[in-house]
């Protein structure tokens, strides 16, 4: 059922980074004055929907057979194995370093004190973690769903 929710709830993540990065890139070129109501709810909404999707995340892999062979012994065995080592190691470290950089993007807009630094602070660091997310997504176990 986590596992589920994790696989499901990815489509939400995906569809507010693209909401989000796509709203301040707007916003930034046309020079609006930084409206909280609508872009600061926006940037933490998304950094809330992809919190859930680490919690869910975490809890997928420590309740995976993965994990129980790391406790066994066998991350040697993991890491010879292209898929393995993705969902095992790359996968969850690149997605927990992609946050933190979505979470940092989000302080950095919130302390900045003008318009334009809050839009860049986003589009730089929600940019950054989009691309990070894209390129260890496990496509062929997710597409193949």
């Amino acid at each position: 059922m986590i596992k589920f929710l994790h696989g499901s709830w990815a489509y939400l993540v995906i569809l507010m980074f693209v909401i989000t990065i796509i709203n301040y890139v707007l916003a930034y070129t046309k020079n609006k004055v930084f409206d909280y109501n609508k872009e600061f709810r926006l940037a933490s909404f998304t950094l809330i929907v992809f919190t859930i999707q680490i919690l869910l995340g975490l809890m997928t892999w420590f309740t995976s057979h993965y994990f129980e062979g790391i406790k066994h012994g066998q991350m040697g065995v993991y890491m010879k194995h292209a898929t393995d080592r993705l969902l095992v190691l790359e996968h969850p470290v690149m997605m927990l370093i992609a946050w933190l950089l979505t979470f940092y993007g989000f302080n950095r807009m919130k302390k900045a004190m003008t318009s334009k630094k809050k839009y860049i602070a986003v589009i730089l660091f929600y940019g950054l973690s989009f691309l990070l997310i894209l390129g260890r997504i496990p496509w062929h176990t997710w597409l193949s769903k």
